[in-house]
């Protein structure tokens, strides 16, 4: 038994150990992968393993105390959410609950983490959801869902986007080209080559103006006008100038940026080149851009990776470790 709870996973050489809220080194870096953060009081942890001749993923969890248990049956295994993590196992999709034994059975073609008390799953090649006691809440009647924002879910019938709400009723009819989940209770939506925002009953509050958008977090969304990022408020006022090669949600305050990314790699979800900082909700920087690669804040950390090292920074830039 560790003397103090784990904190944040620590990279070094291209494995993963953990280290305490002092900064001490707890467990040395020995695993492949590991999820960035603990949820429900666990991390995801995976090393390479030599099986009867053949290599092959090992996955399994390790709590902050420490305790590590590894699953040889698992295909994969997923963080906690909602108190349930999605696992795989011999290509069926299940979950496993934070005594980490198996309270849904691996039995569903694919499967997405649990939000709001619901899960989506797909059954024979149509999505639908499941609720905790792995019951189906909502008929498998959509080519794709995401998770339950704010109790509305995106869903995909016949390549077009819409809404619903708990109870499988189509709140917002599916003619979005693309949308993406409620946040503040607005989600941002595209009709051809623009994007403006509606709300949680479909009314079109912000007029498809944009090039592209990104959610709504803590007043602000970030947007794209001629191949530059800056923010709106929640009148479509533009409020943070778009200059930015690339810039994302803000958290804790703070938003990651980007200056010096390709242009061609603007459109997938994390673009490559550039140097990343960070900028307040006036616009002004306060983490330079010098970071080839990080995350966003949370508990007052951001992770760097370096290589094949990672460290983290506080609100003001300064490396920890």
């Amino acid at each position: 038994m560790i003397e103090k709870d784990l904190f944040l996973p620590i990279l070094r050489d291209g494995k993963y150990g953990f280290i305490d809220k002092d900064k001490n080194l707890i467990i040395k870096p020995r695993f492949k992968y590991v999820s960035e953060r603990f949820r429900d009081g666990y991390c995801v942890v995976t090393y390479i393993k030599k099986i009867r001749k053949s290599i092959r993923w090992v996955f399994g969890y390790i709590d902050k105390n420490g305790n590590t248990q590894i699953f040889l049956h698992l295909d994969s295994a997923s963080e906690f959410n909602d108190g349930l993590a999605r696992i795989k196992v011999n290509d069926r999709y299940g979950y496993i609950d934070t005594s980490l034994k198996e309270v849904i059975s691996s039995k569903f073609d694919s499967a997405a983490n649990f939000k709001e008390g619901l899960a989506g799953v797909k059954i024979d090649k149509k999505w639908g959801f499941i609720n905790k006691e792995g019951e189906i809440a909502i008929p498998p009647i959509y080519t794709y869902v995401n998770q339950f924002f704010e109790e509305r879910a995106l869903v995909e019938i016949k390549n077009k986007y819409g809404y619903i709400n708990k109870s499988g009723e189509l709140i917002v009819v599916p003619e979005y080209d693309i949308a993406t989940d409620f946040s503040e209770g607005f989600a941002a939506v595209r009709v051809d080559d623009k994007w403006g925002y509606i709300d949680r009953n479909g009314e079109m509050k912000i007029k498809l103006l944009f090039d592209r958008a990104k959610p709504f977090y803590e007043g602000l969304a970030a947007i794209c006008i001629d191949n530059k990022w800056g923010y709106i408020d929640k009148q479509g006022n533009i409020v943070i100038d778009p200059i930015f090669d690339y810039a994302c949600n803000f958290k804790d305050g703070l938003a990651r940026f980007n200056i010096g990314s390709s242009s061609l790699t603007r459109g997938i979800s994390t673009p490559k080149g550039g140097m990343w900082g960070f900028l307040n909700k006036s616009g002004h920087i306060e983490i330079v851009p010098v970071f080839d690669s990080i995350s966003d804040f949370e508990d007052g950390y951001a992770q760097v990776i370096q290589g094949n090292n990672n460290n983290y920074i506080d609100k003001c830039g300064k490396l920890i470790l």
